[in-house]
């Protein structure tokens, strides 16, 4: 379970590290997909919801994606800045 976190971690810092910018965050019930722009190309990274944390700390557009996911799907993001509702 770590290391898949750890995997992730490294894949996000990846991007990160090419200045890709995060597009969006997407899921389709069974794996996340990571949206990026890079090079005049969309790059997708796709993982399982499994151990999902947050990718704020590296993509701080990421904050509104995630809330979004975690409430319309239920999918709980360790390690998010703001865990609270967006809609009432």
């Amino acid at each position: 379970m770590r290391a898949s976190y750890l995997v992730l971690m490294k894949e996000l810092a990846d991007f990160k590290e090419k200045e890709a910018r995060l597009i969006t965050i997407s899921f389709d019930g069974e794996k996340l997909y990571y949206h990026f722009y890079l090079n005049g190309r969309i790059e997708t990274l796709e993982r399982p919801k499994l151990n999902a944390k947050s990718a704020c700390k590296l993509f701080p557009n990421a904050e509104f994606y995630e809330r979004e996911i975690a409430e319309k799907h239920k999918v709980n993001f360790r390690g998010h800045p703001k865990p609270k509702k967006l809609f009432t």
